[in-house]
């Protein structure tokens, strides 16, 4: 069964910053402070990760980093949603800057996670990429520009906005997360402000220091 997403809710992304055993240390640290938390938190990691992540996790829902939505048969490289759903992943990013789809792809991607029950996080660059997707009824539309993804520069007022009007006017049980350069709790609760139904961070936590102090305060930012 689909998980139920609690508003707002808030996606942890170390990309490919951390792999093995300091990876696990990110997940315990997240799953630790989302069982306080009433909002839902999404963990992501690379395909090779991710049965291990499940194995330590039990407050966080695991989500893949992408997905081939094909099918079974003549393919290789990209992981199957077939093959997510067999070891327990819940959720999937699709069509991230940096491991984009052709639309077909992202259609196919979007149908086979809503045929597995596995929650679909369509990532979209502009307004106009978010009312097109929107048609195609994911659980989640990711809106982040890519020159942002990574700066520490967070998407102003008027891209918010207009995206937020764009998926809304299609289809208003879609929920919107704002990303691209969070990096504390005051861009998290001006995000939420504004309106998103959550939000998420990436290389800025899994370069910090102190990962369970800055993502205390990020997760601050929910509330």
């Amino acid at each position: 069964m689909k998980p139920k997403i609690k508003t707002p809710f808030f996606s942890v992304s170390p990309k490919s910053y951390l792999i093995g055993q300091d990876l696990l240390d990110l997940a315990r640290i997240t799953d630790k402070l989302a069982e306080k938390m009433e909002s839902t938190i999404f963990f992501a990691a690379p395909p090779t990760e991710l049965l291990n992540i499940i194995n330590t996790t039990k407050n966080v829902i695991v989500t893949s980093q992408s997905a081939d939505g094909l099918g079974l048969g003549k393919g290789m490289g990209r992981p199957l949603l077939e093959s997510l759903k067999e070891i327990g992943v819940q959720a999937t990013f699709i069509n991230h800057m940096e491991a984009q789809l052709t639309f077909k792809e992202i259609i196919a991607a979007i149908n086979k996670a809503r045929d597995l029950e596995i929650i679909s996080i369509v990532c979209v660059d502009t307004a106009e990429e978010a009312r097109v997707i929107a048609h195609a009824n994911p659980d989640i539309i990711l809106c982040e520009p890519n020159q942002l993804i990574g700066t520490g520069q967070t998407s102003d007022d008027n891209y918010v906005h207009e995206t937020m009007k764009e998926i809304k006017k299609v289809n208003p049980n879609i929920l919107i997360m704002e990303g691209a350069g969070i990096t504390c709790g005051s861009d998290v609760s001006r995000i939420i402000k504004l309106g998103a139904d959550g939000t998420g961070v990436s290389s800025v936590l899994a370069k910090d220091c102190n990962k369970e102090e800055l993502l205390t305060d990020l997760f601050n930012g929910l509330k």
